[in-house]
């Protein structure tokens, strides 16, 4: 069966219920970013994912399907029978629950936004933690070799291929864990400390301007 159509009409949610009896491709294209990311479906499991004809590890397809939860515009189609034409990223995860389980994780991301660390703040290995979250165990594997030196979300979420957001979310669960500690904040942009200098100025102006 065919099918094609925009996020605006049809959410990934939507998408995912069609699929669950189908074999083949879902392609999603003009999404923001310019991203074209493919979702290869096989008797009710998502079996691979691929970012512009290349496939993700587990840890960035968990990233690019929780983009895809929130996407509101971007064409999609379906193409039956459809297979990677290249190997690897291979999944087994059922499409019922996935889409449940995906709005779960960003609601918890949101609720901790503010307490969420600075994209800038370099992080560093303290100790192995032990793990209950075989997601959050994905990112520490890819993760733990830049933690030894030293490492922020910003530069994890490049290197590792994930959204900025999940990685310092899962910065934020090591930190509670005693696994990583902050060893250098983030330095203060140009334009943070005018903005600093010019408040200072307006008070002091004010304060002298008022003596007088």
């Amino acid at each position: 069966m065919a099918i094609f159509g925009n996020l605006k009409h049809f959410s990934l949610g939507d998408l995912l219920v069609l699929l669950s009896s189908q074999d083949g491709a879902l392609e999603l294209f003009n999404l923001p970013g310019r991203k074209r990311i493919t979702l290869y479906v096989s008797k009710g499991r998502l079996r691979s994912v691929h970012v512009n004809e290349r496939p993700v590890d587990p840890l960035q397809a968990r990233s690019v399907l929780g983009e895809l939860v929130q996407a509101e515009r971007g064409g999609f189609e379906f193409i039956p029978g459809a297979r990677p034409h290249r190997r690897g990223g291979e999944l087994d995860w059922p499409l019922e629950g996935l889409l449940v389980g995906l709005a779960a994780f960003n609601d918890e991301i949101g609720r901790v936004t503010e307490a969420l660390p600075h994209p800038d703040t370099v992080f560093r290995f303290v100790r192995m933690p032990s793990f209950e979250d075989p997601h959050l165990k994905e990112f520490w594997n890819r993760a733990h070799g830049y933690l030894v030196t030293g490492a922020s979300a910003r530069q994890l979420s490049t290197r590792l291929g994930v959204r900025l957001d999940l990685a310092r979310f899962y910065l934020h669960t090591l930190r509670q864990m005693g696994a990583v500690e902050p060893i250098r904040a983030a330095a203060a942009s140009d334009s943070s400390r005018k903005a600093v200098a010019g408040r200072l100025l307006s008070a002091l102006k004010k304060r002298f301007l008022g003596r007088g």
